[in-house]
């Protein structure tokens, strides 16, 4: 029996998730596994794949009003699995990062068109108020056929929050970023550096990627006048659009500790072709979170080559070795953020060999075709299916 599987992804590349989709899905190709991936209609990475791509989801993001959105929300799930059921499809892969009605009605779908539902748990437990239903993940979890999560606190968490069986659970690891790094050259520090009018002997800090409040950028801040007073010419990058964050708190921090001349600010999406140039220009990405299942930002850092600063929350534990792949500080210590922040600009020989661990333990244990093979076995063992692909 050949496995077909339909990956349900709505976000794609509305918010960067378009490099874990198409990772995902040419992973499972490589394992043999047919797969059509519906996402939203907003561009992604790669303008050709080597499998089918439907962008069914449709103006579902914006400034209109929530209820049209919703429409066009389950228009678009309709669209998918009914041509999901059309194309033979025995699996509906569902992504979550919180379970509302929308997510709920996507699983009771699925289930009525006879599909074996797999959901990928991205976030236990919702990063915004307001956004997830227990009610809702009871009964999506409870419908579900196996669950994955990215790392073992994910999979503590699930069990200790809800009623879900041992045995549905699967912990298959979040991927890297090396197929669609490798795909353009990244640019030299130099040019990266020019373009954002950072000087070259600078020590550049970068932030990347959404804003939220439990990414602690507000943390970074409050460092940045001690790391400044050691090293007069740091610059500190932020990059990436606030959700459900407003951005004044941090502009707050920035006025009063008058760090606006070393702050570079890009509050906005992050257009594809501008990514690279900000992992070149950076000499550390710090990641200061005070809450976090996985993080894809940490593993596109390590992919980009780039030393890693992170919370030592227990899902980055879970990858990174302090002062081996990467660097940890104790969560919302400020104090101990600078001290290591200038402990990495002290040992510039030591944060490249520690660059280099990182990118390697990227790239043996966080392949995508690795994760394809372990995707489709859970695939399959679900359909008990004996040899997938076959």
């Amino acid at each position: 029996m050949s496995l077909n599987a339909a990956v349900i992804e709505p976000v794609g590349g509305h918010s960067g998730m378009d490099y874990y989709d198409y990772g995902l899905c040419n992973g499972l190709q490589q394992a043999h596994v047919d797969v059509t991936l519906y996402t939203c209609d907003e561009p992604g990475i790669l303008a050709t794949t080597p499998f089918k791509v439907k962008p069914y989801y449709v103006r579902i993001y914006g400034s209109d009003p929530a209820w049209r959105r919703a429409l066009r929300y389950l228009k678009g799930s309709w669209q998918s699995l009914h041509h999901a059921r059309q194309q033979k499809a025995h699996i509906s892969h569902l992504h979550f990062f919180h379970i509302g009605p929308l997510e709920l009605i996507n699983v009771l779908l699925s289930k009525a068109m006879g599909l074996r539902v797999i959901v990928t748990a991205h976030d236990v437990k919702s990063f915004a108020d307001g956004l997830s239903v227990t009610l809702f993940e009871h009964w999506s979890y409870q419908l579900a056929d196996r669950i994955i999560v990215h790392n073992q606190v994910s999979q503590h968490e699930l069990l200790a929050s809800l009623p879900v069986k041992p045995e549905k659970l699967a912990v298959i690891p979040h991927g890297n970023y090396l197929s669609t790094i490798n795909a353009k050259p990244m640019p030299n520090s130099t040019a990266a550096r020019d373009k954002f009018g950072i000087p070259i002997d600078a020590k550049v800090l970068l932030f990347f990627g959404q804003i939220k409040d439990v990414k602690g950028l507000d943390l970074l801040l409050q460092a940045m006048p001690a790391i400044v007073a050691s090293y007069p010419k740091t610059r500190l990058i932020v990059a990436g659009r606030a959700w459900k964050a407003d951005f004044q708190k941090y502009q707050h921090i920035i006025d009063q500790h008058q760090l606006a001349d070393y702050c570079h600010l890009f509050i906005e999406h992050v257009p594809h072709d501008m990514v690279s140039t900000y992992f070149a220009a950076a000499d550390l990405v710090v990641l200061p979170y005070k809450r976090i299942y996985q993080s894809g930002v940490l593993l596109m850092s390590m992919s980009f080559g780039k030393p890693v600063l992170t919370s030592d929350l227990p899902g980055m534990v879970e990858i990174i070795n302090d002062g081996n792949t990467g660097y940890l500080f104790g969560t919302e210590n400020a104090a101990a953020l600078t001290k290591k922040v200038l402990h990495v600009f002290n040992n510039a020989s030591e944060a490249q060999q520690v660059a280099a661990n990182g990118l390697a333990l990227v790239t043996e244990v966080y392949g995508w075709s690795r994760i394809g093979q372990q995707t489709a076995q859970l695939y399959a063992t679900t359909l008990e299916v004996k040899n997938p692909g076959s």
